[in-house]
């Protein structure tokens, strides 16, 4: 059994706990694991479940492409990134973003757009995109000849030379 951090005593059972957390006025629920101490009531949540349920919120707003400021800052602090770093990906101003999440502008659809494909792709664990979108603001060369290497080549080569194919056949014998 495990100690309680406040009153060291080992009544610690597992729980699930309802969250919630409102954001651009919706309520988003969920529940997430925790841990209560039976003596002292104390409950604690572990961060990385709170920030699951972030990223699972942000990934609800982005899908439903809502144009507002809270939810463009809501969704750019999901991604963990600056009004600056926003900025500098989008080669516009940094004012922009301020403009944007401050409601002084309407957002630019493009801008929520590269913003909502950013934080569906970190929700899908796929961190390419964001390679994709900073390798434009400073492009590699490339040589004039490239040679690739397929890893799997061989192996599916010989897969489509199976099951009849002329390459295994016995030759016919008159």
């Amino acid at each position: 059994m495990q100690t309680c951090d406040r009153c060291l005593r080992e009544k610690v059972i597992e729980v699930l706990i309802d969250e919630s957390m409102d954001v651009c006025g919706h309520t988003f629920t969920t529940q997430v694991p925790a841990t209560r101490c039976l003596a002292c009531q104390q409950v604690v949540i572990q961060g990385d479940h709170v920030r699951r349920f972030e990223r699972r919120v942000a990934a609800e707003i982005a899908k439903a492409g809502l144009r507002a400021g809270d939810a463009f800052r809501f969704l750019r602090t999901a991604l963990e990134m600056t009004d600056v770093g926003f900025a500098d990906l989008l080669d516009v101003p940094a004012e922009y973003v301020g403009y944007w999440e401050s409601d002084k502008w309407p957002v630019d659809p493009r801008a929520l757009a590269v913003l909502s494909g950013l934080v569906l792709a970190k929700f899908e664990g796929k961190h390419a995109a964001l390679d994709c979108i900073a390798v434009l603001r400073a492009p590699r060369k490339l040589a004039r000849k490239i040679r690739l290497h397929l890893n799997d080549a061989l192996h599916h080569a010989g897969k489509l030379l199976q099951f009849g194919s002329s390459v295994f056949t016995q030759p016919a014998v008159a």
